[in-house]
Formats: C-alpha cells, structure tokens, sequence
C-alpha cells in the first residue's frame, strides 16, 4: 500500500497486507530492530489483546500497528516505563482528535472510547531489548461487523477518505505515528512523573469517574478514580470509605453511571 503522508513521518515503516500479529513479529526479531522500527497492516488475523484476548477484525476494517522503542537499561528509570502505555494512548487519542473524532478520550489504561464506545485499544509487551508497543484502531467497520456493540470505528465516527480514493489507513496511521513519536521524545527526556501526568490527564476520561476495577483473584473495587501516582497507576478512592487510596497498577476498568 502506498502511504505517503505516514513514510514521511516513518522511513522505517514496514507495511504487510496480511499479519498473524504485528506485536509477535516485533517480539521475535527484537533483537535485530532499529529504534523505532514500525510494521503495520490492515489485515491481522492472530491478533492480541490485554489478558490474551483474540483481536480479529475484515480485511481493512481495522489498523493493527506496533513500534519498537529500543532501552537502554543503564540510563532507563524503571518507574518511568510504566508510562509508555498511557502515552500511547494519548497517542491515538490525540489522533483520533485530529480525524474530528473530538469525542474521543482515553479510560486507563490505554483504551479510546467515543462516549464509551471503545475505538482503539494498545498492548506492550517487554523484551530484553526494548518495548514493543502495539495498538489497534477500528477503521471502517460498519456498525455490522463490529465485535461488540461497545464498539465503533473511524467511519462510524464520521471519518472520511479524503480524497475519496485514498485509503484511511494511511492519515489513521500518520496522525498516531506523530503522535506517539513526539510522546516517547518526550519520555526520553527523563521528565519527571509529574511532566507526563501533565501529558496524560487531559485526555484520560476515568480521571473523576465512578469506576469498577476488575483484578485476578481479587474481589472488584468500586470507587472513584482520583489521579495517577508516580508510576503511572490509577489511584481509587473506595466507595466504602474503610480504607485510603489503592493503587491500581493492572485490571479492567469499568466506568459506572452511578457509584
């Protein structure tokens, strides 16, 4: 697929017109990656989500992209690492905004909801030589082939082909690439927790909201979103008010209409 507007952004962007998983590539031949070496395609057949869910969508009816962020373990603050999945969702976030999608908002950790509507969602996954940073976007998925009704895509959205011969895929994944590439600058400039706080709560819609938190092995905790600690993990007030904060670092947040 020709991509213009994204191979300006990424020389180093790889594109298949069919993927078993572009995370599991990346994993595998991390070891010989550039940084920030992309691969992309609008046809993923074996994808994966948080927890090890199937992903699968029609071909080109949704993006799959993962990108490579090489580590250095000796000038690398490990409490900033658990950053980089926030960011990325501010990433697409920030894209979806520049599509005119203007709803979209992220829910921590990293999933995009368009009035609760999931539109994207990002899984990283650590290698000894750096991250791998995945993230799917519905495209153009009709209301039809959505996987579930909580669902949507760009199309749904309003997001057109402009021009109308021109595939969607390539300004999707050109605005997320800018995004995301401008973000992990930034990570890389070892900013305090308190410098990409201020990058992710504009966008994070939990921030204040009601909230369910689903852990392994764990009984649900209701309560109220109230911030993000240092780490980058949600902090919760509990409904029951019988103890302080809990710092939620993994498990799957609900957002509730009432508490």
């Amino acid at each position: 697929m020709d991509l213009p507007l994204s191979r300006a952004i990424s020389p180093k962007l790889e594109w298949r017109d069919s993927c078993p998983s572009t995370n599991t590539d990346l994993v595998r031949r991390a070891a010989e990656l550039h940084d920030l070496a992309v691969l992309a395609t609008d046809h993923q057949t074996a994808g994966r989500g948080r927890l090890d869910r199937v992903w699968s969508a029609p071909p080109g009816a949704s993006l799959a992209i993962s990108v490579f962020v090489r580590l250095d373990p000796a000038a690398l603050d490990p409490r900033l690492l658990g950053w980089l999945p926030l960011l990325a969702g501010v990433a697409m976030t920030r894209a979806a905004r520049e599509l005119g999608v203007t709803a979209a908002a992220l829910k921590w950790p990293n999933d995009v909801l368009v009035d609760g509507r999931k539109l994207s969602g990002v899984l990283t996954e650590l290698t000894p030589h750096g991250v791998v940073i995945g993230a799917g976007v519905n495209l153009a998925m009709s209301t039809e082939q959505l996987p579930v009704p909580t669902a949507t895509s760009l199309t749904i959205e309003g997001v057109v082909d402009e021009p109308a011969d021109a595939p969607l895929a390539d300004p999707a994944l050109a605005a997320y690439l800018q995004a995301l590439l401008d973000l992990v600058a930034q990570w890389r400039e070892a900013p305090t927790a308190r410098a990409l706080r201020a990058l992710v709560e504009p966008v994070l819609a939990t921030l204040g909201a009601a909230v369910r938190v689903d852990q392994p092995g764990l009984p649900p905790l209701r309560g109220t979103a109230v911030g993000l600690d240092d780490d980058g993990r949600l902090l919760v007030r509990p409904a029951d008010g019988t103890s302080t904060d809990v710092a939620v670092s993994a498990g799957d947040v609900t957002h509730l209409r009432y508490e």
